[in-house]
């Protein structure tokens, strides 16, 4: 068995001369059993060609709850890996940040999820992306929906390697290109949020007693990773943009993986852009002149749009049915709203879907789209694009700047993923 092990929280301890890992070795989170006591736990690196390399002398042995505390010399190497042994089964597991003598590191429980997740970060060290790819990153595309197609699959572990480097590729550029005010600052304030909510996350699931509290804990990893880039400063329409552009990089560099892994790849996907979209047309209704119950009905749209998203767990056209449903309501609150045009909101929507509109040429473009850089500047057009058909019809509007500006935002908003 293969396991992934990340950090819960890290601490420093009394021995600077070494560091310590604490964690738990389980068969899966499904039945929470710890593999057989005196299961052999030893400390090694992943070489830059992928292959596990065992340490001398870092090796300690699991209790019968299945835990242990290993103690290692954090200078030999980074790229740790905690290798456990029992009976040809073999669970290994990586620390994903660089490790310090006089560290104490507590782990989530080892399961085959994190099985598939450890596969997938030995092939990004061996290809040389380990850096730009966060834990976190891994920990969300790696799900226990794919995690045995993952772990049997090499080539499928390569696949979800290049799409998370080509994804995190994609974040990089969108900080440098499209936030206009400390973009590299911003940047890491959201590494930093995403390392924090991973931190979390192994917390409550080392803490976590049934199947329930483990889902509460997923379920608060996702909702803050999905708010990172807010949290870290940026707009909400470009939070937004931003994790649409990775979602839509990471599922069309897994186009030739089994429909289930596809699927479940964009449930993870689909729910963080249905967070963070729902996020930004919020915050659009709040900054436009529309009145309290035009904002609460945008309000219940979003309540419906995360849910109907859960409910499709990944199915695409279920995926595209709900962000639908989701524009449409949108849209008929603002039509129904006294301070908004209706033929305004219709107009601009009905030409940039029209066979040659801003819309039609958008999907056509990222449909298929696997690099960064392309993905970005799609989506850069299409806000300028939506924005020029907004402006053609202004004038046969007498919407106020800030109510204008507010709807157009929120028309290109919905139109993202719908």
């Amino acid at each position: 068995m293969l396991a992934v092990i990340g950090f819960a929280c890290s601490d420093s301890n009394n021995n600077s001369d070494s560091a310590t890992v604490n964690g738990n070795v389980e068969q899966s989170q499904s039945n929470a059993k710890a593999l057989p006591e005196g299961t052999v736990v030893t400390m090694a690196t992943v070489t830059s060609n992928g292959s596990i390399n065992t340490i001398d002398g870092a090796e300690t042995t699991t209790d019968a709850n299945g835990d242990f505390s290993l103690t290692f010399n954090a200078n030999t190497a980074q790229n740790f890996v905690v290798v456990a042994e029992n009976n040809g089964s073999e669970a290994m597991g990586f620390l994903s940040a660089n490790v310090e003598n006089g560290q104490t590191i507590l782990l989530k429980p080892i399961d085959t999820e994190s099985t598939a997740e450890s596969n997938v970060f030995a092939r990004l060290v061996a290809q040389g992306d380990a850096d730009i790819v966060t834990k976190s990153d891994i920990e969300t595309i790696v799900t226990a929906s794919n995690e045995s197609e993952v772990r049997s699959n090499a080539s499928l572990v390569s696949q979800f390697a290049a799409s998370l480097a080509s994804s995190a590729e994609a974040r990089a550029d969108f900080f440098a290109n499209e936030v206009e005010e400390n973009g590299e600052e911003k940047l890491e304030a959201t590494l930093s949020i995403l390392a924090d909510a991973q931190a979390q996350l192994e917390a409550d699931l080392t803490a976590a007693s049934s199947t329930q509290a483990e889902t509460e804990a997923y379920d608060l990893f996702i909702e803050t990773t999905a708010s990172a880039f807010v949290s870290a400063g940026v707009e909400a329409n470009k939070a937004a943009q931003a994790i649409e552009v990775w979602g839509r990089v990471m599922i069309n560099n897994i186009s030739s993986a089994s429909e289930d892994v596809e699927n479940s790849v964009r449930t993870q996907t689909s729910i963080m852009a249905g967070i963070a979209i729902d996020a930004a047309v919020r915050a659009e209704a709040e900054a436009s002149e529309m009145s309290d119950d035009s904002k609460q009905a945008i309000v219940d749209a979003g309540v419906t749009l995360k849910a109907a998203l859960r409910t499709a767990v990944g199915v695409k056209a279920d995926v595209e049915t709900a962000f639908e449903e989701y524009q449409e309501d949108v849209q008929t609150a603002m039509e129904s709203d006294s301070s908004v045009e209706a033929n305004f909101v219709i107009s601009v929507n009905t030409e940039i879907n029209s066979q040659t509109g801003a819309k039609t040429v958008f999907e056509n473009a990222i449909s298929s789209t696997t690099s960064a850089d392309l993905a970005l500047n799609i989506f850069a057009t299409f806000f300028s694009n939506v924005e020029s058909t907004s402006d053609d019809n202004a004038g046969s509007t007498s919407m106020s700047e800030a109510n204008l500006e507010a709807v157009t935002s929120i028309i290109i908003l919905t139109n993202l993923a719908s």
